[in-house]
């Protein structure tokens, strides 16, 4: 069957999570590992701390086809990941910052 429970998922067009309450020790492999078990992820940012050089403890994960992040969402968000509760929610596209760092302007 299925069906139901589509709609409200909207903010999900492009296949984008924020995923929160991550352990400091996470690393990108382990997380590619663990959302890629639902599809092909084309982009994964875990923001490291400068000092410490550990992960602050959220992520951003982008699925190549929205219908997997979808799946990976409601199967992960309340989820136990090494002994933290995951939070898993839409990811929202982020806007350009107006001066791209390391982007030189060549004209």
């Amino acid at each position: 069957g299925g069906g139901e429970g589509d709609g409200g998922l909207d903010g999900l067009d492009e296949g984008r999570l924020f995923v929160r309450n991550l352990p400091y020790s996470s690393s990108e492999p382990e997380l590619q590992e663990l959302f890629g078990a639902f599809g092909r992820v084309d982009e994964l940012l875990l923001p490291l701390d400068a000092e410490t050089r550990r992960a602050k403890g959220f992520a951003h994960v982008t699925f190549s086809i929205c219908e997997h992040a979808v799946r990976a969402m409601s199967e992960l968000d309340g989820s136990t990941f090494q002994g933290r509760i995951l939070h898993v929610m839409p990811g929202r596209a982020r806007a350009r910052p107006a001066a791209e760092a390391g982007g030189g302007a060549g004209g």
